[in-house]
């Protein structure tokens, strides 16, 4: 929906910038020549004028349009408050991925609180590329999966990371900021980007507008290392506990 918008709007932006520039290059002409002086005034002061209105109107549709954009966003990232992404699990002809993805849970992770019971979609996303595919998670509770989500850095070392299902709009802001701020100075968390500036300062965005106004700011970062988690905040605390425990310091994390 997002590119369908804009595409339309770029395309009457397009059709009255032509019409505009097709008006001035015929008022430079009558201005060239022996019009009469109050005509040619008038001429300017009608154009001027209808100039402001177009460039006003493109203005305030183009700010309609990205407001219907992110709340289209905001509700799509709500829908996926369930979904992780899992990646670097190697394929396999006819492959059971519920046992798959159980078998990550409790043998790499040591999850047991997890299991296939508790998984509702499971499949991997993409053509079949050099590289196995990601697979796609989602859970019956957000319980389930914040647990697992809290407990990624487990995996650190086995060539397997996981991170979140962010949507076109909020991944294209994720990988920018990355390129500018480093890979271990941003990750997500819910769907809310966050990012480490130069000065130490912490800051949540969901958008590019939100970014560019942060490059604006810190317009250059220095380059640090990779990082093994593609989507994820690097100070999360790892370890197999229960579930209650777990939970309980999720929800206290998120009250600071």
């Amino acid at each position: 929906m997002e590119s369908k918008l804009a595409a339309s709007f770029e395309a009457m932006k397009a059709t009255l910038l032509s019409r505009m520039t097709a008006h001035e290059e015929k008022l430079e002409k009558v201005t060239a020549g022996n019009q009469p002086p109050a005509d040619i005034a008038g001429l300017q002061s009608e154009y001027s004028d209808f100039k402001r209105f177009v460039l006003d109107a493109l203005h305030s549709f183009g700010t309609q349009i990205e407001l219907l954009s992110q709340g289209y966003d905001r509700h799509e990232t709500v829908m996926r408050r369930k979904v992780l992404l899992v990646h670097g699990v190697p394929e396999a002809k006819q492959e059971k991925l519920p046992d798959v993805i159980t078998a990550v849970l409790h043998d790499r992770m040591k999850l047991t609180e997890v299991g296939r019971s508790n998984i509702h979609v499971c499949h991997r996303l993409g053509h079949s590329n050099r590289g196995p595919r990601p697979i796609l998670v989602r859970f019956f509770t957000t319980e389930h999966r914040h647990l697992v989500w809290d407990n990624k850095k487990s995996l650190k070392g086995t060539g397997i990371t996981i991170s979140e299902f962010l949507t076109q709009m909020r991944h294209r802001a994720f990988t920018a900021a990355r390129k500018h701020f480093g890979l271990t100075n941003c990750w997500s968390v819910e769907g809310k980007i966050i990012i480490i500036a130069p000065d130490k300062s912490r800051h949540k965005i969901e958008y590019m507008s939100e970014l560019e106004e942060l490059i604006t700011k810190f317009r250059r970062c220095s380059s640090v290392g990779d990082d093994t988690v593609p989507a994820g905040d690097p100070n999360l605390a790892g370890g197999g506990d229960p579930l209650a425990k777990t939970l309980r310091r999720t929800r206290n994390a998120r009250r600071n």
